[in-house]
């Protein structure tokens, strides 16, 4: 018993329980990690029964009680790494680990909403947000929101169940409000979601939409009023020859596509724009630009103001 020191028999019981345990895991597909958790006190357990036998087996009346160090150090990382994993357990960090892993990036369609506009409302304001929002007219006297949204599902339940939890709308006297909001973010590890929303519009309507330099595109189509969209980052609109529409740009640093169609103004510089060499861009001077592009009579008009950049297509 002299050359007896403790923590000898304690690493070697441990590493056999933990070489059993790691094994019945691989042949009962166990949770490794919950399996660490689960036996890790029995190291304090083994080292207090083997210290209790030392001094039991001691000769001495005053027993010096020896310990190998080296095997204490491995079985002190080996108990510091299964408090390590109780402490992220009880705090839910090993489950939001194990949802990030197993959870699947799906596309998915975003909950519609659609609600019937009377004669009493005059004109829709919608706060897009940072989201990319497409924007069009339709002959019917509803506003319907609809698309796609792509985002991590954990345990099989989607990110969005009604279209509430993206969208608010309210009536208030002859104005329709609707407002984008940030999609629902889970606690933890979670990827990020994207959402592609379709906003249609009652063509008859006024239109006015702010974005927090968000990606916006319109498709005006039979437009019978006016639409104003403002703090776009990239604003896509597709036109038609067969359209009425005027469509103004204030404040917006480059314009793309359908140069020979735009009437330019002089920037605050009192400066005139400048062709880019392939003659579908024109890059301004600071601070920005504005220009006119008509189609048909121009009776009715789209504004876009403060944006980073505008591309329009015309269409046959």
């Amino acid at each position: 018993m002299g050359s007896w020191r403790v923590g000898t028999i304690s690493m070697g019981v441990c590493l056999l329980f933990l070489g059993v345990m790691l094994l019945l895991s691989q042949i009962f597909d166990w949770d490794t990690a919950y399996v660490l958790i689960s036996w890790w006190p029995l190291l304090l357990i083994v080292l207090g029964v083997e210290t209790l036998l030392y001094f039991l087996q001691s000769q001495s009346e005053k027993p010096y009680l020896k310990f190998d160090f080296l095997s204490i150090f491995f079985v002190g990382i080996i108990g510091t790494v299964g408090i390590g994993f109780t402490i992220f357990q009880a705090s839910g960090f090993l489950d939001h680990v194990g949802s990030y892993l197993e959870g699947e990036v799906k596309t998915e369609n975003l909950p519609a909403y659609n609600q019937a506009v009377g004669d009493e409302i005059k004109r829709i304001l919608v706060d897009a947000g940072n989201q990319p929002v497409t924007i069009e007219s339709s002959s019917e006297k509803e506003v319907s929101v609809f698309g796609t949204y792509r985002a991590q599902e954990i345990d099989g339940e989607s990110l969005l169940t009604n279209f509430e939890e993206y969208l608010f709308t309210k009536e208030k006297g002859d104005t329709l409000y609707v407002t984008f909001k940030d999609l629902p973010e889970r606690q933890g590890l979670t990827r990020q979601s994207m959402m592609q929303a379709r906003l249609v519009v009652p063509s008859t309507t006024e239109l006015e939409v702010t974005s927090a330099y968000g990606g916006v595109t319109l498709n005006p189509r039979a437009l019978v009023s006016s639409w104003n969209v403002s703090n776009a980052s990239d604003v896509s609109i597709n036109l038609s020859k067969e359209e009425n529409l005027t469509v103004n740009l204030e404040e917006v640093e480059y314009i793309h596509g359908e140069a020979s169609e735009w009437q330019y103004t002089d920037n605050a510089s009192g400066e005139s724009p400048v062709n880019s060499s392939n003659g579908d861009e024109v890059v301004g001077l600071e601070p920005n630009q504005s220009a006119t592009l008509s189609i048909g009579d121009g009776d009715y008009f789209v504004s876009i103001s403060k944006a980073s950049s505008v591309n329009a297509s015309i269409r046959e």
